[in-house]
């Protein structure tokens, strides 16, 4: 009987081979590390792009505005926040998994979105927003996927 075998260590050997279909899953909570720093880390290094999750809790409601920000749960979060922009900077805000209701991100006092708006509703899983600098007060909306909701609201 042959068993073929898609993710092993060879005999004697000192590597792990991944063969065509075979896959390596890290659970939640897991951690690939090269070099004593986990993956995440290098490759924000290598790409100068920071990935963070924020749930809306106290402390996790600054979006970043050099980087993908992933939304999650929640039933409803009224106050995301994006500070302006650097010149080069690339802001990419997605709703990854919303239990329920809208979330809301308003940009820093005098800064927009678009050069009106200062506020992005979404409303369902996997909307996003991918904005790029524009000028010191002004992100510009590169892409829109989903339908994310624009509007002006006072004191943003």
């Amino acid at each position: 009987m042959t068993h073929s075998v898609k993710v092993y260590r060879p005999q004697g050997g000192n590597k792990l081979v991944v063969s065509s279909g075979g896959e390596i899953e890290v659970k939640s909570g897991g951690e690939i590390s090269l070099g004593g720093v986990g993956i995440a880390a290098k490759l924000s290094k290598l790409t100068g792009f920071a990935v963070a999750t924020k749930t809306g809790a106290t402390g996790q409601k600054d979006c970043l505005t050099n980087g993908l920000t992933l939304i999650t749960g929640g039933t409803g979060i009224a106050d995301m926040a994006l500070a302006a922009p650097s010149p080069g900077e690339v802001a990419i805000i997605r709703l990854a998994s919303p239990t329920s209701g809208s979330v809301i991100v308003t940009a820093a006092e005098g800064v927009t979105l678009d050069g009106t708006n200062n506020t992005a509703t979404f409303d369902a899983a996997e909307e996003a927003l991918v904005l790029v600098y524009a000028d010191k007060n002004t992100w510009a909306i590169a892409l829109n996927i989903g339908s994310v909701a624009l509007s002006t609201v006072a004191g943003g």
